[in-house]
């Protein structure tokens, strides 16, 4: 595909059809991936693997579901950094971008799931040193629907005005509950989807 027809077709997928996908081709992901821009040149990223059994146990922890039938999933992390800028976040998401850019231009689609349970239950479930913040879980896979033209809800130079917020009782719940250091498991499995959703 050309440049810009990658950037224009890109589109979040959440199901796809029942095809693994080969391990050149994901290759070819990471690759692009790993060729994005790090503050400071760090190229931090690192990604812990998710199998069958991972998959599961993450929708069984009020994870988003479509994790479970995903053909490929995977966590990013990233070292903490020690500075006031979340640049670990900054740094993931651009390597994050060039995957799914590659997975488009390779006929994949995916998605950036956040719908994820508290990262200190992750951290636990899935052994993973305390050093790396768990940035996000990607899924990747051949979509079931072919991809279809969306247009953007912005015109470019809309871009460049600046909004008055919209607050809603909604936002403000939604804002204190995701910044509580400890949520427990059993509020966590009845309220996050209902916020996410």
């Amino acid at each position: 595909m050309e440049f810009d027809e990658v950037i224009r077709s890109r589109r979040t997928v959440r199901v796809f059809r029942d095809e693994p996908i080969d391990e050149e081709t994901l290759r070819l992901v990471f690759e692009a991936g790993n060729q994005a821009p790090s503050a400071c040149n760090v190229q931090g990223w690192r990604f812990r693997r998710l199998d069958a059994d991972d998959k599961e146990l993450l929708v069984r922890m009020g994870g988003a579901d479509f994790i479970a039938r995903a053909p490929f999933a995977c966590l990013v992390l990233y070292p903490f950094s020690s500075d006031t800028y979340d640049d670990e976040v900054q740094s993931a998401a651009a390597c994050i971008e060039n995957m799914f850019l590659k997975a488009t231009d390779l006929g994949l689609g995916g998605t950036w799931v956040c719908h994820l349970p508290a990262s200190w239950r992750l951290r636990r479930a899935l052994v993973i040193p305390w050093h790396y913040k768990i940035i996000a879980c990607i899924v990747l896979g051949y979509p079931r629907q072919e991809r279809r033209p969306m247009a953007r809800k912005y015109d470019v130079d809309q871009l460049f005005e600046l909004e008055r917020p919209r607050l809603s009782l909604r936002a403000v719940a939604k804002y204190l509950y995701l910044r509580q250091p400890f949520r427990p498991p059993f509020i966590e499995r009845r309220f996050t989807k209902r916020f996410e959703n």
